[in-house]
Formats: structure tokens, C-alpha cells, sequence
């Protein structure tokens, strides 16, 4: 490290923020350890007594409000974690009181629950298309109620976390670009360290490993370093955009932070609504990175970069991918190599619902799924030259 950085001549990175904890004791929430406050918006005052019960139980501070005009006006006097919002109100309804909640926040990481009499379907795709972060089906029992609850504000605790540990990375990012001229390989190091550890934040609520972020890294280096010399892709790729590529790579999937756990760590397979609140994850890790850019104004490569990334690499080259249907070029080349990265390890490792597959068999799957169009023809030919590396990464990084 430079001297001067090391005498404390440069900015001092900013400080992680104190660890925002929930103490646990016969399952409930310690108030002393978690403060929480919540505001229920519900015009049948025996729903709102109902919720009050539970989140008194909860040691939960409550408000509540029986319509949506009164809502807002409660969300500006003073600061909330959860609101707990119906959808069939009169006079304002749910979805136009989530429209205005989103459009003007009133706290970082807001959660707000809608509840419906209605069995969920296109409404419930809508909400949270909107903002929503869950949805209960009226009526609903004790235990849904508490769980649900719970997993909302325990996102909110890993996302605090996260805010955290982005200041510190692009904090280190900063410094980067400003020692460029020196290359100071110290902070770049610093940034690759920090990028993971915020990475492994979120994959410790998942299935996923160090070890598969590490791999990453490594398949988008080795893929991009690759496809420079396809005719097709080469003016697109130089040492820049390796290097940023390998470093952001990580962070692909840290929109499962906003993700609850009956949906991340569910075993088995998807309903039709919880398949929809798994993909919300590309749009959610795309706007935390977003914020922070806005926010911190500089390592805008970096960011753009990484953003193309979380919020595209589940988009398929014929478009019939996820959040945005893109296709072809419109679909930013980082995110089509991290994707390309990201099925091949999904193949390759163990879960719950399927069996660890070897190389070989993960590349006739993806032979199929490249003949179904999911992938960038060019890439896809740069995969099949260095796919042997892959195997290598795979051992050598093993889970």
C-alpha cells in the first residue's frame, strides 16, 4: 500500500454501521435488541385489531389508520418499518397508497405487506410489480401472519447490513479510480474483497457458497478474456472491461437480500406467485446498486457495470427471459457472460431438488438450452474453446 495511505494521509473509509440484530427468545422478536414500528391500514376495524394483537404479541410498536389518505399522512409525521396495507379499501385503494409510498419513500428499506380477501393471481404480479415486498390472503392464521412479518423485518436487517458493507466497497472503489495513475493494486484488491464480502452476506441466507462466488469470478474472467478473440465480440472486450467484469461478478445475486425466505430457501419447486417474487431479485439487486451510485458519484464503471449485471443475467437471447424480455445485443454483454457462468455452476452443484451433474452432462443441457435460444450464439461457440477451464475452475473451487 502506498505510504501515504498507510500514514492516514488519504480519506479513512467509512465506518460499518453498529450490526442491527434481532434477539430471539421462544420466538419472539426482543424489542430492546430490534425496535420496530408498524402501521396497519385497514378499513374493518376487526382486521386491525387482529393485527394489532399478533404485533403487540410481537413486541412490535403499531399504529393504525383505517384508510389511505390517513396512511400517508401517518408515513410523513413519522418514521416505519412495515406497514401492513390493504388492497380493497374505499375512497384511496391499497395499490394507489403503494404507487405513492414508492414514488415518495419515507425510509430506505420500507417494507409494506398487502392483504387481500381475494385469491392472488395477475393482482398479485401487479403489486409487486409496483413495490410490494409480500402478499397474505385474507383470511390468514396466527402463524402465517408472525412468519410473514418476521421475514420482512429480518430483510430488513440484512439489508442494513448490506447498506454497510456497499460504503465500505465503493468507498474502496473511489480510491481506486483516484490512484488509477499509480495503479495501486492494494485497493483494487480492497475492492475485490469487499465486493465479496457483500456478496457472501447475501449468499449466507442461500444455498450458495463462497466458493461459487469465487468461481464466478473466475468464469467471467476466463470466458471474456476468451471471446476477445471471436471477430464478432473482440471490439466489444478489452483489459478494462475484463478486469470490472471479474470484479463485479459476485455480485449478480444481491437481489436475493430483498428476497423472503419461504421463497429463497424453499426446497422444492415454485408456485406461480413465488416463481414471480424470485425473479423480483434482478430488479432489487439492479436499484440497491442504482442508489448507491446516485448516492456515492463516483466508480461509475464499476456500478454500471455491476447493475447491467444483477438486473440482466436471467435474460435469454430470444428474449423470452427476465425482468425486461431483451434479446440479442440489447442484452449488455457482461450480463450475457455472467449468465453463461451462472447455469453452468447451477448444473454443476448439488441442491436439495437435484443431484450434482459432471461436466459432461452439464454441457449436453446446455447444448440443448443454447439450441432453444437462451444463449448469445458467439458466446456460446467462445464457451464450447474454453469449457474444459470451466471443469478445471469447477474442481479446483469445489463446495
Amino acid at each position: 500500500m502506498s505510504s501515504a495511505i498507510a500514514a492516514g494521509c488519504e480519506p479513512a473509509a467509512p465506518p460499518l454501521a453498529p450490526t442491527v440484530t434481532a434477539s430471539v427468545e421462544s420466538g419472539r422478536i426482543d424489542a430492546t435488541a430490534w425496535p420496530r414500528r408498524a402501521l396497519i391500514v385497514d378499513d374493518e376495524a376487526p382486521a386491525r385489531l387482529l393485527c394489532r394483537l399478533l404485533l403487540d404479541h410481537e413486541a412490535i410498536q403499531v399504529d393504525e389508520v383505517a384508510g389511505g389518505e390517513e396512511a400517508l399522512n401517518a408515513l410523513g409525521d413519522k418514521p416505519y418499518d412495515l406497514v401492513l396495507l390493504d388492497v380493497d379499501m374505499p375512497g384511496m385503494t391499497g395499490d394507489e397508497v403503494l404507487r405513492s409510498i414508492r414514488k415518495n419513500p419515507t425510509a430506505p428499506h420500507l417494507k409494506v405487506i398487502m392483504m387481500s380477501g381475494r385469491v392472488p393471481g395477475d393482482e398479485m404480479a401487479q403489486m409487486l410489480q409496483i413495490g410490494a415486498d409480500d402478499f397474505l390472503t385474507k383470511p390468514f392464521t396466527p402463524i402465517q401472519f408472525v412468519a410473514r412479518v418476521k421475514a420482512a423485518l429480518s430483510l430488513m436487517d440484512s439489508q442494513e447490513r448490506c447498506d454497510a458493507l456497499m460504503r465500505q466497497m465503493f468507498w474502496a472503489n473511489g480510491e481506486m479510480e483516484r490512484a488509477l495513475q499509480a495503479r495501486d493494486s492494494d485497493l483494487i484488491h480492497a475492492r475485490n474483497s469487499l465486493t465479496l464480502a457483500l456478496a457472501e452476506l447475501v449468499a449466507i441466507r442461500d444455498a450458495e457458497t463462497g466458493a461459487h462466488l469465487r468461481r464466478m469470478q473466475r468464469y467471467a474472467r476466463i470466458l471474456a478474456e476468451e471471446a476477445r478473440r471471436s471477430p464478432i465480440l473482440a471490439g466489444q472486450i478489452d483489459d478494462n472491461f475484463v478486469g470490472i467484469l471479474e470484479g463485479c461478478a459476485p455480485l449478480h445475486d444481491i437481489g436475493k437480500v430483498a428476497l423472503p425466505d419461504y421463497v429463497l430457501l424453499k426446497p422444492g419447486r415454485y408456485t406461480t406467485e413465488e416463481r414471480l417474487i424470485m425473479q423480483t431479485h434482478t430488479t432489487a439487486g439492479a436499484a440497491v446498486l442504482q442508489k448507491v451510485s446516485k448516492e456515492q458519484g463516483f466508480a461509475v464503471a464499476f456500478l454500471q457495470m455491476a447493475t447491467d449485471v444483477a438486473r440482466h443475467h436471467h435474460e435469454r437471447y430470444d428474449g423470452k427471459g427476465y425482468p425486461d424480455r431483451l434479446a440479442g445485443s440489447a442484452i449488455p454483454l457482461a450480463a450475457r457472460i455472467v449468465s453463461l457462468g451462472d447455469v453452468y455452476d447451477a448444473l454443476r452443484a448439488r441442491r436439495v431438488y437435484k443431484p450434482a451433474l459432471p461436466h459432461d452432462a452439464a454441457l449436453e443441457l446446455m447444448s440443448e438450452a443454447f439450441a432453444n435460444g437462451q444463449f448469445d450464439p458467439a458466446l456460446w461457440q467462445t464457451f464450447r474453446c474454453c469449457g474444459d477451464r470451466f471443469d478445471q475452475v469447477y474442481t479446483e473451487l469445489a463446495d
